[in-house]
């Protein structure tokens, strides 16, 4: 499939130009929420964070459980410590930074090195706007974490250097649906190269790097032992986080403890540093 396309597409379908022609500093992106929660990340499970979550995917995962995240709304809410509030869509990296300053000042006063999750939908189909919000809250002393389907290493390229955490999807074949643009992986096919070449981009700028690989009942041995095999090279260099499934929409069943206990024991013979974290604002009754 044609991904460099189908994320052209959805740039133009919120009414933008791609990112690549608009100068850095009138970079927007339609945003979802922006909102402050103690649920982390990967390693900074726990951690408190402020989460700015951008609008459109390529990709439809059957775990989703965010599918109002596939377009935007005219309006999108900002939880402001106590008070809510309502912006306007497109916004500008530079207003969706001073949001952020304002959400970190209500809710983490006083915090030092406060971390921003930008996540999705798909951050990456605005590359332009990560690079410009990056440097807007890294100026100010914050810490930019990235959550991506880490699908375009391109993409990556042109803001990772205002990354300083990337936390990046490998998504085994079984977990996806039919895409955005309508064009299925074919039989045997899979995003693994892609994966690794967003880790090694990140890898080579110097930032952290955690991969996580969503599980559900319906995966298989060898499509993990794959997985693993792709990233093997990297394995000193970053967190694997397994994922087992909430169960949400398509996907009915959580991941049966015994096959939860052999993809673990699977990981951690080919040498990975390995999480086993589920999805924690679930736990926490957070949004």
């Amino acid at each position: 499939m044609d991904l460099k396309k189908a994320l052209r597409e959805l740039q133009q379908k919120d009414g933008r130009e791609p990112q690549s022609s608009a100068p850095v500093t009138a970079a927007r992106a339609p945003l979802i929420e922006i909102f402050h929660s103690i649920q982390g990340e990967g390693r900074f499970v726990g951690q408190a964070m402020t989460f700015v979550r951008t609008a459109t995917c390529p990709l439809r995962c059957l775990y989703c459980d965010t599918p109002h995240s596939y377009q935007a709304p005219a309006r999108f809410p900002v939880k402001l410590g106590v008070r809510d509030m309502q912006e306007t869509n497109p916004v500008t990296a530079e207003r969706a930074a001073e949001i952020v300053r304002q959400v970190i000042a209500a809710c983490e006063a006083g915090g030092r090195s406060p971390r921003v999750s930008l996540t999705g939908g798909e951050p990456l189909v605005f590359p332009e706007f990560v690079r410009a919000f990056g440097r807007a809250i890294r100026q100010k002393g914050a810490r930019l974490h990235l959550e991506t389907a880490a699908i375009d290493p391109k993409a990556l390229e042109q803001c990772i250097d205002q990354v300083d955490h990337l936390s990046a999807d490998f998504k085994l074949p079984e977990t996806l649906g039919v895409p955005a643009n309508g064009v299925a992986l074919t039989p045997g096919a899979s995003y693994a190269a892609l994966h690794r070449q967003c880790c090694e981009v990140a890898l080579r700028r110097g930032a952290t790097v955690d991969v996580k690989i969503v599980l559900t009942d319906k995966v298989s041995d060898p499509s993990l032992e794959l997985a693993l095999a792709e990233i093997s090279p990297m394995r000193e260099k970053l967190l694997l986080v397994l994922q087992p499934v909430t169960p949400f929409g398509a996907v009915l069943r959580p991941v049966p403890r015994t096959d939860l206990e052999r993809y673990t024991a699977t990981a951690i013979r080919a040498g990975f540093d390995v999480r086993v974290l589920p999805q924690v604002h679930k736990a926490l009754q957070l949004p």
